[in-house]
């Protein structure tokens, strides 16, 4: 089902040249509402692409400082939709309604924009397009089913596990937004280092289990 039906009273993003940053900061300011669901979101950001809406949930997840309780599973499921559906090559996001009415506290999602906007004002000010064949045509469905084995980290309930997976959505999406090669290389890297913290984890989980059980008997 679609993620949503139009709402009037939704502060919408603007078609324009203004940078990320300055159009998250603005959506946030003008947000009225109690809470920010998941379809509020993506109905602002109309027809962007899925790099967009990657890069909106992975971002409260890739500042550890944040805090806020309950992020990545609201975040998490979405980022794991939409990287299915852009590995499948479509050209619309579609959500579960129970997803789509996921929400924030408007309080919340205020501070977290406050909080990354600077930091991606930084990261903005280093990219521009250059090895452009990895964001394009069959590329670009090749990196959604990566950032769908990233999101499907990022829900896993793994001490300190959210940050890595996040960052490596991260990086992919702004290289999909703004066609740069080398940070879809640096999201790559950073995933496959996720895969690589994880493999570690069970590694480590299972020689646990086997000295424990070695001592019992």
């Amino acid at each position: 089902m679609p993620s949503s039906e139009p709402d009037s009273g939704l502060p919408a993003l603007r078609h324009s040249s203004d940078s990320l940053s300055s159009l998250l900061l603005a959506f946030a300011a003008n947000f009225t509402a109690e809470r920010v669901r998941v379809r509020d979101i993506i109905e602002s950001l109309g027809q962007r692409s899925f790099g967009f809406i990657l890069l909106i949930f992975a971002l409260p997840n890739s500042l550890p400082i944040l805090g806020i309780p309950g992020v990545s599973t609201i975040t998490g499921m979405p980022m794991l939709f939409v990287a299915v559906q852009m590995a499948l090559g479509h050209k619309r996001v579609y959500l579960p309604r129970w997803i789509a009415d996921s929400s924030i506290a408007t309080a919340d999602f205020q501070k977290l924009i406050t909080k990354v906007a600077p930091w991606l004002r930084r990261v903005e000010k280093l990219m521009r397009p250059r090895i452009s064949f990895l964001t394009l045509g069959s590329a670009e469905r090749w990196l959604g089913a990566f950032c769908v084995l990233l999101a499907f980290l990022l829900i896993l309930p793994i001490p300190l596990g959210n940050l890595l997976p996040a960052l490596g959505i991260l990086f992919i999406a702004l290289g999909l937004i703004e066609s740069d090669g080398v940070c879809v290389l640096v999201g790559l890297a950073i995933g496959i280092a996720a895969w690589g913290f994880l493999s570690g984890l069970v590694w480590v989980a299972v020689q646990t289990l086997l000295t424990m059980f070695d001592q019992m008997v």
